[in-house]
C-alpha cells in the first residue's frame, strides 16, 4: 500500500485535535518501545519492519536512545531483501514554553542486508508539544548523510533530507500509542530503508515514572 494517503490523513487529524487548547502534562524521555512501519517499495512493492527502542532522559534537558530494526523490502524481480541494524540517537530538548520543547538530535545508524550495508550520520532540528495532557505532536527535520555499500552495484555516498510528523495520545501516565510519518525517507533513515519512501509507523510505549530528566 502507498503510504502517502495516511501521512496527510495523520496532519488532518493532528490539526483537529491541536485546535483544543489545554494544559499538557509532561513530556517524559525514559521509556521503552515497540514499533511497526510499512513503508513505500520498488513500484507496488513494501518495506515493513519491526522495531525495539530503548529512551532515557537525563541531566536535565539531554535525552539517548538506541533502536534495533529488522524487516523485509520487497525489490520486485530481484527478490525480498532481509535487513536489521541498529540507530543511536543523542539530543537535548530545551524547554521553550511550559508545554513546548526544541528538540536537537545527532545520530549514527548501521543496517546490514542480504547485499550489502548501509551506515551513515547525521543530526535533526524540531519541537515536541503537548496539546493536551493526552495528546502531543512532534515534528522533527534530519539531515542525513551515509554510504550504501550493495555488493551487486558498489558502494554509493548519499545524503538526504528527511521529514518526521507524528502524533501521540497517552492512554495512561504510562501507556502510549503513537503514529509517525516519515517523508522522504533515506536508507537507515528513522523506520524507512527504501530510498526516496515514504512511511508510516505505529508504536505502543511505556513511560517510566519519575523521568530523570526531570
Amino acid at each position: 500500500m502507498k503510504t502517502k494517503g495516511m501521512g496527510i490523513a495523520l496532519l488532518s487529524a493532528a490539526a483537529l485535535l491541536s485546535g483544543a487548547a489545554a494544559q499538557a502534562g509532561d513530556l517524559p524521555w525514559t521509556y521503552g518501545e515497540i514499533g511497526y512501519s510499512m513503508a513505500d517499495g520498488v513500484d507496488n512493492f513494501e518495506t515493513t519492519a519491526g522495531d525495539l527502542k530503548l529512551s532515557v532522559g537525563f541531566a536535565g534537558m539531554w535525552h539517548a536512545s538506541l533502536g534495533y530494526t529488522d524487516g523485509t523490502s520487497e525489490q520486485g524481480s530481484v527478490g525480498d531483501i532481509d535487513f536489521d541494524g541498529y540507530r543511536l540517537i543523542v539530543g537535548a530538548h530545551p524547554q521553550l514554553t511550559p508545554d513546548t520543547q526544541l528538540v536537537g538530535d545527532l545520530t549514527y545508524f548501521d543496517y546490514n542486508d542480504d547485499r550489502g550495508d548501509v551506515d551513515g550520520y547525521g543530526f535533526g532540528l524540531g519541537v515536541r508539544h503537548g496539546v493536551t495532557d493526552n495528546f502531543e505532536l512532534l515534528g522533527e527535520v534530519w539531515y542525513l548523510m551515509g554510504n550504501n555499500d550493495d555488493d551487486f552495484f558498489g558502494g554509493a555516498d548519499y545524503n538526504d533530507t528527511t521529514v518526521e510528523l507524528g502524533g501521540r495520545y497517552n492512554w495512561t501516565s504510562n501507556l502510549s500509542t503513537g503514529l509517525t510519518a516519515t517523508i522522504n525517507g533515506s536508507p537507515g533513515a528513522s523506520y524507512s530503508y527504501s530510498n526516496g519512501a515514504d512511511a508510516i509507523r505505529l508504536d505502543v510505549r511505556w513511560s517510566f515514572p519519575g523521568d530523570v530528566s526531570k
